[in-house]
Formats: C-alpha cells, sequence, structure tokens
C-alpha cells in the first residue's frame, strides 16, 4: 500500500488537508484485484471511482464491430472511473488488471452521502476528478489535431459535423 505521504500527493486529494483525507480514505474500501480480472466491464452501470495503490491495468474499448482499441495503461497515483461515476451512464472501456494491483474504491453511495451533510470533500473530490477529466480531453484534442495533420488527412464537412456532433452533443 502507498504510504499516507504519497497518498497525499494523488492528483484526487489535491487541496484536501490531512483530515478531509483522512476522511476520503476512510470511506474508500480496499480492494485487490488478481492479474486478469476485470475491474470495469465496458457497457455495465456500476458507479465507483477507483484509484490504483499498487499494479497496472488496461483499459480497452470495442466497437458493435468487433474492433477493439488499448486506450491506456494505468498505474499508482492514477485514478478511474469518473465518466460514470458522475454521469449515470455505462462504462465506455473495459478495464482489466495486468498485474496484482490494490485499488482503493469509493462508491457513489458513500460520495453521495458526503453531498446530503454538505461536505467539503464532496467538492474537492468532484473538482478535482474534473480537472483530471479535462487534462485528458485536453490531450485527446491535441491527439486528434496531430492525427489529423500529421497524417495529412482532410477531414470533409460532414465528417466534422459527425465528429462535433458525437463529441459536444451525443450524437
Amino acid at each position: 500500500m502507498m504510504s499516507n505521504g504519497a497518498l497525499a500527493n494523488l492528483p484526487i486529494f489535491s487541496g484536501m488537508c490531512d483530515q478531509e483525507r483522512k476522511e476520503a480514505l476512510g470511506m474508500a474500501k480496499q480492494v485487490e484485484v488478481k492479474r486478469g480480472e476485470f475491474i470495469i466491464r465496458q457497457g455495465n452501470l456500476v458507479q465507483n471511482l477507483w484509484f490504483i495503490l499498487a499494479g497496472n491495468c488496461q483499459v480497452t474499448c470495442r466497437t458493435e464491430a468487433g474492433c477493439q482499441v488499448n486506450l491506456d495503461e494505468l498505474g499508482p497515483g492514477i485514478q478511474f472511473g469518473e465518466m460514470s461515476f458522475f454521469h449515470e451512464a455505462p462504462h465506455s472501456a473495459d478495464v482489466i488488471a495486468l498485474t496484482d494491483m490494490e485499488l482503493l474504491c469509493l462508491s457513489r453511495e458513500d460520495y453521495d452521502r458526503l453531498c446530503v451533510r454538505k461536505n467539503p470533500i464532496a467538492f474537492k473530490l468532484a473538482l478535482n476528478s474534473l480537472s483530471q477529466l479535462s487534462n485528458r480531453l485536453r490531450r485527446t484534442d491535441q491527439w486528434i489535431t496531430n492525427l489529423v495533420c500529421n497524417e495529412d488527412h482532410h477531414p470533409t464537412p460532414s465528417e466534422w459535423t459527425s465528429f462535433r456532433e458525437i463529441v459536444f452533443r451525443g450524437g
């Protein structure tokens, strides 16, 4: 398990005092996952926010046609599951343990209890998650821009319209 000092440096705990961090950690459940196990399954809806203490996992997305893409490999200090945690929708990807892992899991029910009590931890968790999601979106925007420019691909107006509808309007 990570030391308290290392936990304090996780982006999800940014801006929290020691007491707030201890309270947040006290609500989270420690979970051990074996290599090869699914942590999240694409299409399921389970609202948990996950924090990696030890080990690595693979984020994989597949299409209905069966195409599969490895999106990222995540390691200690990284959080995941925010999209379904904050927006009640099925998971957009699988998360599979590449190694034996130690995780912390915060349930949506526990988070909602913080919200009902107007506990500042709920606000800080949401703000820090939003920051992480914004950084991922920024990197995705840059990746798409580089892909289009480096491949000398010139999307047609209808391709851009379709892309924008999917990204910005859920089309």
